[in-house]
């Protein structure tokens, strides 16, 4: 079925690959970049140590699958990627990810259950790196869907559990985590991202949909840039948590990377003048078209701003 929806594209890939990832997913990839962007601009390479790479999270599959991408490119090996389960309840996609180096977490899990495998997870996070390999995840359960950057302080607790956890801080994650940031000029699953913001839910649909979307849909320029490696010294106890996450998000901010609308956004949002770019106002105009289709009666005006803030870039 894969292969069939791939070659109406006009992408042909082996029937039975010997490498997922050499015969399949790559050579996809490169097609996304080829027909769904002006380009990718990546400023990753140099030092490449061990460990987990955390990242801002607008797109389901194309932000690990592009961050790989680049890797390759740059002469790296892929890194696993932590996905949740819910992109996975279907056999044959859970046999695909986990060929591609997919580790899962039942993010609806609670109470003991969540608590048993955070630390499976982890423990297997850091078999990973302990193994010279390197673990994408994000920094927060979740897609971004008002433009703000923040790092969950209990990612960097979940990592830290095979580590010796809450007693030790995250002290112990020094060396082993740094940050990427990834942007696009133009999101394909903006409208539904809004429409989700606003009805406060997601429907059982949207992610097989935003995983469809996301990758046919038109990007613009996409960009991405990574950090050096973290140290936290003295952050311990509870404070230390929300501290060590305060220091990726400041990282993460000052990245060399934007995406086009971000700053014209900020400014109409904080001074009512940001849409002279055209563009911008086109896209806003668009996005409020879908979701006026998907909600009826909802105000153009909270549209317009759930638009606006979804392209800010801020932490």
């Amino acid at each position: 079925m894969v292969l069939e929806q791939l070659h109406s594209f006009g992408i042909d890939l082996p029937r039975h690959p010997a490498d997922m990832q050499d015969e399949w997913s790559l050579p996809f990839m490169r097609w996304v970049v080829a027909e769904t962007t002006s380009g990718m601009e990546a400023a990753i390479g140099g030092e490449d140590p061990p460990g987990v790479i955390l990242s801002t999270h607008r797109d389901i599959v194309c932000d690990p699958a592009l961050y790989n991408l680049a890797r390759v490119e740059a002469g790296l090996d892929t890194t696993h990627i932590v996905l949740g389960t819910n992109l996975a309840e279907i056999p044959w996609v859970k046999e695909v990810m986990q060929l591609n180096k997919a580790l899962f977490i039942d993010r609806s899990a609670t109470g003991r259950a969540a608590l048993e495998q955070q630390i499976s997870l982890s423990n297997r996070i850091a078999e990973v790196v302990a193994d010279g390999g390197k673990v994408w995840i994000a920094q927060s359960p979740g897609r971004t869907k008002n433009g703000v950057d923040k790092t969950h302080p209990a990612i960097l607790r979940m990592l830290a559990l095979a580590h010796g956890g809450e007693k030790e801080g995250a002290d112990v994650l020094s060396g082993m985590v740094r940050a990427v940031a990834i942007r696009y000029d133009v999101n394909p699953c903006d409208a539904r991202v809004v429409a989700e913001r606003i009805r406060g839910e997601k429907l059982p649909e949207d992610d097989v949909v935003s995983m469809l979307e996301g990758l046919r849909g038109w990007k613009g320029k996409v960009r991405l840039a990574e950090s050096t490696p973290f140290h936290f010294p003295g952050m311990v106890g509870k404070e230390g948590w929300s501290e060590a996450a305060g220091t990726v998000n400041r990282a993460m901010s000052n990245l060399p990377v934007r995406g086009a609308w971000a700053d014209a956004a900020e400014e109409e949002l904080r001074t009512g003048n940001g849409l002279e770019d055209s563009a911008l106002s086109e896209r806003v105009q668009h996005i409020g078209t879908k979701v006026s289709g998907m909600l009826p009666g909802t105000d153009p005006a909270d549209i317009k701003e759930c638009a606006l803030e979804f392209y800010r870039e801020e932490v």
